[in-house]
């Protein structure tokens, strides 16, 4: 069995320590850390149990061996030497470390029969039912795990979920077709759920059929990793983390969805040193129910997303979203800069994300509540539009910061249905309108006051 590396067993032997060592000078957002996982040093080597590593034979059963041994042995690593690994969706255990050497890779199957699919370019007509709108559901995660503890995927590997064949009979591809298309259920790539304790480094996970990473938990950290899907590629979503003490650091996202969405009902996240190229920024919502509270966004690049920092819900979406921090951010090629919208309708197949200004009847209950929002040290160049506050009249969202802010944009900054807006050593130039476009809003733009509707049509901003 080859020997995990003298670096490699340096850094294990600290996984019972924290994730995170305050620095000397402490900014906000330190305070926020995650626990790493505690995981045994006994090692194992998923060629020992079988697995071959050619993608032509399928190696799911060597897996299962091998982590039914490390279960039995009370935890380790499972070693995967380089190769490429085709399995079909499998269950890590608690105080697994599922480690990745360089050119290892562990590959869905390309294939509908892979899966034992129908395959809907072959028998569109009957495929619907089988493979996803009738009993038989999605496709399982290809790496997943519920109710654990201490568990960690490591190394330089990759992960790759063979999506494309998924993604041309998606939902959003059916819009493009006459009524009647086949849709296919997506699988994620890699879920945890309840779990207590997880580490992600080092790898690279690809081309996921739906969301490549969601876990949900507590003491979740998330670093050094590279995401990547075609930018066209729907709901790619690259991390959609839930729960406490939740911490996504130093990672390249590339994909064709959100870069990051923060879930309902979590407190104390911190994103930091995150590179955004493709995607739709780093978001909150549609679903707010559960709220969010105490989340910090700091030192992260933006280039060429579809939206920046984003928080997005509805009426009936319900939630408490505060407690906010976004600092130390630069984008440049982004369409929407910044964007709250409270009448998100983006699922509707529309051609604006924005409702109704006004509620029907019924419409005015679990109502989003968005207030103590702040930005600082914000520099964005060459954007279509410096930024949307969409709120809804019966409920504004409220306490809103920004300073030290730099923009560059066609048009300027939509303030709609939002009260106690602030803007502090801020310059918004434009080449069309004016900075500011308020309508029933209250803003202070370095020191003078907005309010009502002023600046011009807000259409366009939608």
């Amino acid at each position: 069995m080859k020997p995990i590396p003298s670096f490699l067993l340096a850094g294990l032997a600290c996984l019972s320590l924290n994730a995170a060592v305050a620095p000397l000078h402490a900014e906000p957002g330190d305070e926020i850390v995650a626990a790493l996982p505690t995981i045994p040093s006994a090692q194992f080597n998923v060629k020992d149990f079988g697995a071959v590593g050619d993608y032509k034979a399928f190696d799911t059963a060597a897996f299962e061996k091998a982590i039914a041994a490390v279960a039995k042995a009370g935890g380790g690593h499972l070693i995967v030497p380089a190769g490429t690994y085709k399995i079909l969706p499998i269950k890590l255990t608690s105080r697994l470390d599922l480690h990745l050497e360089p050119g290892a890779m562990i590959k869905a199957p390309n294939t509908f029969a892979g899966y034992g699919l129908p395959d809907p370019n072959v028998s569109a007509a009957d495929t619907a039912e089988r493979a996803g709108r009738g009993g038989r559901g999605r496709v399982p995660a290809l790496i997943s795990g519920s109710d654990l503890e201490d568990v960690a995927i490591t190394g330089e590997g990759t992960i790759d979920g063979s999506g494309e064949m998924f993604w041309l009979w998606s939902d959003k591809a059916a819009r493009r077709y006459p009524a009647g298309r086949t849709v296919v259920s997506r699988p994620f790539l890699v879920t945890f759920s309840r779990i207590k304790r997880l580490h992600i480094d080092g790898i690279t996970l690809s081309n996921s059929p739906m969301f490549h990473l969601v876990p949900s938990g507590d003491d979740i950290l998330i670093e050094n990793i590279r995401i990547f899907a075609p930018s066209d590629s729907p709901n790619t979503d690259a991390i959609d983390p839930a729960g406490h003490r939740v911490v996504v650091r130093n990672c390249e996202i590339d994909n064709g969805d959100d870069d990051v969405a923060l879930h309902s009902g979590s407190s104390d996240m911190l994103v930091e040193h995150l590179t955004c190229l493709h995607g739709h920024g780093i978001s909150v919502g549609s679903g707010t129910r559960g709220g969010l509270k105490h989340v910090v966004v700091r030192h992260c690049t933006f280039d060429g997303t579809d939206n920046g920092l984003r928080i997005k819900s509805y009426r009936g979406g319900g939630g408490e979203v505060s407690d906010f921090l976004y600092y130390d951010i630069t984008m440049k090629n982004v369409r929407r800069p910044f964007d709250i919208n409270m009448r998100y309708n983006g699922n509707a197949g529309l051609d604006t994300d924005v409702g109704p200004r006004e509620a029907e009847a019924g419409q005015t209950r679990d109502l989003p509540n968005f207030h103590d929002i702040h930005v600082r040290d914000l520099t964005v160049t060459r954007s279509p539009i410096a930024g949307r506050i969409i709120g809804l009249p019966e409920m504004m969202p409220n306490a809103i910061t920004f300073t030290n802010v730099k923009i560059q944009a066609v048009r300027g900054f939509l303030v709609q249905d939002a009260k106690d807006v602030t803007f502090e050593n801020t310059e918004i130039k434009v080449n069309l309108g004016e900075p500011f476009v308020t309508a029933n809003a209250s803003v202070s733009y370095n020191g003078v006051m907005k309010s009502g509707d002023t600046g011009g049509a807000f259409r366009p901003f939608y």
